[in-house]
């Protein structure tokens, strides 16, 4: 388990994560509960013990497809 969707900025999700090793999970690929491949893990920032991720998008998923993954769980590779 990655964590939960915040919210979208600039073409990247923010998730708020759980307890991680950070340095693992930097360019794992990230997916729905459903195994839908959304994107990569592109920076881990914020506190050690729950730090925020954000999620580098996949070309060809459109806004309206990543607005439905706010306040949902997401998965890390």
């Amino acid at each position: 388990m990655l964590g939960t969707v915040l919210h979208m900025a600039d073409n990247k999700l923010i998730v708020r994560g759980g307890k991680m090793k950070a340095e693992r999970i930097v360019n794992s690929i990230v997916m729905t509960n459903d195994k839908m491949k959304i994107g990569r893990v592109y920076d881990v920032f914020g506190p050690v013990n729950r730090p925020y991720v954000s999620v580098k998008t996949f070309k060809g998923l459109k806004e309206k497809q990543l607005r439905k993954f706010i306040n949902k769980k997401v998965l890390a590779l």
